[in-house]
């Protein structure tokens, strides 16, 4: 670990490692610090059947395409080998198995900003973008701890595969992309209940024989700014679903959909805000996640619920950044295609920060 760097990158996800790519562009020594033991490991840790629901050519990073042996939505696995082979590519400096404790502020006397402390030692960092993305603290209703104990409970975090959930009777709590997935391949080997909060929006995966990715990107849909009407719209909807494997699951009656919250639990049973009950012998929680970075410890840097502030990844804090948040600048900022624009941009803020800081390092 240096003891001092312009940048320090704070996750090697898609994210970080789109982020070092734009610094090693600008010239901009940096340092991306990631707490698994190799790039990648994140996909790797995501259940088994996992696929994205973005084509390859939506889902590759500047620099480097994926490759014609990828699967047309590419797996877990193949994404993870996928962002090692980008980093080992682009020689991005990343130091695996290295988790940030603590970043705060050091003064701007030595011009350097930010001291950050790690599991590996303590760096000082004129600049710091935070690249962990949104998705690192699983969110399960409170009510979730009403069931017994043999209801077996498993967040989409931990599940791997149907064995991890008992014979019988399983609700998928969660109305997105991983709840479909999930309640789909549920569904060939349980008696399975969708629970929605709303009623799923189902999109094609094809237009006329083309992914459906195809028009938005040619009419300008997928790069909308995210304060623009029609990315408002999409918002208001809720998260799309791509595909209608779920779909045709429901309506031949695979599996069972509610649309409505899970209100309360107690024994055996899920209660719903429209009074319905569902007995359960295990729940899949697909609720999503919600911001937590502990380690942020800089003041006027996250709101008073621990989420960012931010102006598309700018903190009001100067130095501080963000990337890989969904909606930050784009429509598609939540998925690997916008990680190109997002970081493009971001990349020309943080290196003015860091020149005016002070002579660049290297």
């Amino acid at each position: 670990m240096p003891d001092n760097v312009d940048v320090l990158i704070v996750g090697g996800g898609q994210s970080g490692l789109g982020m070092g790519y734009r610094l090693r562009q600008a010239g901009v020594p940096f340092v991306i610090v990631d707490d698994r033991e190799r790039v990648g490991d994140v996909w790797r840790a995501r259940w088994r059947s996992l696929v994205l629901f973005t084509p390859r050519r939506f889902s590759a990073l500047t620099g480097l395409p994926l490759p014609d042996s990828v699967g047309y939505y590419p797996a877990r696995n193949e994404m993870a080998d996928y962002l090692e082979a980008y980093a080992e590519k682009h020689a991005l400096p990343v130091l695996s198995d290295t988790r940030v404790t603590a970043i705060t502020r050091s003064g701007e006397r030595d011009g350097r900003g930010f001291v950050a402390e790690t599991t590996r030692g303590t760096v000082h960092a004129r600049a710091v973008v935070i690249a962990t993305g949104p998705f690192q603290y699983p969110r399960v209703p409170r009510v979730a701890a009403g069931l017994q104990p043999e209801v077996v409970q498993v967040h989409s975090t931990a599940y791997e595969g149907p064995e991890d959930l008992p014979p019988g009777r399983i609700a998928v709590v969660g109305g997105g992309n991983s709840a479909a997935q999930l309640a789909d391949e549920l569904s060939a080997t349980h008696e399975v209940t969708m629970i929605a909060p709303q009623k799923p929006w189902f999109i094609p995966e094809r237009i006329l024989g083309v992914t459906v990715y195809w028009p938005l990107k040619l009419f300008g849909i997928l790069s909308s700014p995210a304060d623009s009407r029609i990315s408002e719209y999409i918002h208001s909807r809720g998260d799309g679903i791509l595909g209608t494997q779920a779909k045709r699951a429901i309506r031949a009656g695979r599996m069972r959909l509610l649309t409505s919250r899970v209100v309360g639990a107690a024994g055996r049973e899920l209660e719903l805000q429209d009074g319905t009950r569902v007995e359960v012998d295990g729940v899949l929680w697909a609720t999503g996640f919600r911001a937590h970075y502990p380690f942020v410890q800089v003041d006027g840097a996250l709101t008073e619920h621990g989420a960012p502030r931010h102006d598309r990844g700018v903190s009001p804090v100067d130095g501080l950044y963000w990337i890989g948040l969904p909606w930050q600048r784009r429509l598609d900022s939540s998925i690997i295609h916008g990680i190109a624009a997002d970081s493009r941009e971001l990349a020309e803020v943080v290196q003015s920060r860091v020149r005016r800081s002070g002579r660049l390092e290297g």
